[in-house]
């Protein structure tokens, strides 16, 4: 996978290798692996090098992503491999959701046990959605002639299509909406309209110093 990453041309690449070498063997085999890989099979002179971050692919949830006073979310409640970024999108899904859930516990219209739907809902999210899809991306890309890919793939061929096909664009990223929950229909309603029509919480906040930092 090579996917452009900043407006002034940096590119993330990640790709399969050999398991069982050293750090420094991943980086002397770094040029070779890509001129075998990349369009145009790139020298060392042809690009800047920037970094390198070998890592073993995963897929792993936590058994629960809330237990006491720990609520996780992210990479720290769950892993993908890379292709497709559903990781990262799945990711900024939980806090979406840990948002709504925690702002209407602040607002006391809801108590929590949203917590505990939080990582129910998200959970479900990640084994019903975001792994599958994940390993057929990397099935796809895995198993497929990089050469031949692009034309026989039908995933691919419509990627390729909605690079000028704006209606398109918009339905594709429309798709992820699978991965986003709507936390607010499990407040109470009936105290979100009286809030409404003028009841006012007051928060009283009391700040004070303590070693290493300031509590609220």
């Amino acid at each position: 996978m090579a996917a452009k990453i900043t407006t002034d041309g940096l590119y993330r690449v990640s790709y399969a290798e050999t398991p069982g070498l050293t750090r420094e063997e991943y980086i002397k085999r770094q040029p070779l692996r890509y001129e075998e890989i990349l369009p145009g099979n790139p020298k060392p002179g042809d690009y800047k090098f920037v970094s390198m971050n070998p890592y073993q692919l995963q897929h792993r949830i936590a058994p629960s992503f809330h237990k006491g006073k720990v609520i996780l979310c992210a990479d720290s409640a769950h892993v993908v491999n890379p292709f497709g970024g559903l990781g990262l999108t799945g990711g900024i899904a939980d806090v979406g959701s840990l948002y709504d859930a925690l702002l209407g516990i602040h607002k006391g219209l809801a108590d929590d046990s949203i917590i505990e739907k939080y990582s129910e809902v998200r959970m479900k999210i990640y084994k019903e959605i975001i792994d599958p899809m994940a390993r057929e991306n990397f099935n796809r890309i895995s198993s497929q002639d990089p050469e031949t890919a692009g034309d026989n793939d039908e995933w691919f061929k419509l990627c390729k299509k909605a690079a000028t096909d704006l209606e398109l664009q918009k339905q594709l990223c429309h798709g992820l909406d699978v991965l986003t929950h709507d936390f607010t229909q499990y407040w109470n309603k009936e105290k979100d309209v009286d809030q409404a029509d003028g009841g006012k919480t007051d928060i009283l906040v009391e700040s004070r110093p303590v070693e290493g930092g300031i509590v609220a």
